[in-house]
């Protein structure tokens, strides 16, 4: 499926600073053997192809090649971009949550308002959806 040598084989002949030029060569190596791939498997192989899709960053010309290139950039190449950051985004969680780290995150306890025997119960209905994935 994923084949990483032909775009490693890329990376050899291109600057240690890649221009948008090059992550668009990458791209186009990238998008066709994924193209090829889906269409033997029949189906989208987008955010599942290869191991860099899960720090996918789609707000980006070239989502696949700077995600290939922050992986490697991660595993130690020696490889900048020269438009886009090298840093890893983290993925698309609440804001909330990306805001706070975990450790700093306060739980407030909320009293709860007490209710005399005299106040009817409100009539609540629970409405329950199911929800697919989108792969």
């Amino acid at each position: 499926m994923w084949d990483e040598n032909k775009v490693l084989e890329m990376l050899k002949d291109m600057p240690p600073v890649l221009t948008d030029e090059n992550l668009l060569e990458i791209q186009k190596l990238i998008d066709d053997n994924k193209y090829w791939n889906s269409k033997e498997l029949n189906r989208d192989l987008c955010g599942i192809y290869a191991p860099f899709c899960r720090i996918c960053d789609k707000t980006v010309l070239t989502p696949c090649a700077v995600a290939f290139v922050r992986m490697k950039i991660a595993e130690g190449m020696r490889l900048q971009m020269e438009n886009v950051s090298s840093e890893i985004a983290q993925p698309n969680l609440p804001e909330e949550v990306q805001s706070e780290p975990e450790e700093e995150i306060v739980r407030e306890e909320v009293p709860q308002e007490e209710t005399t025997a005299e106040e009817p119960a409100e009539n609540k209905k629970i409405r329950i959806g199911i929800g697919y994935k989108r792969h």
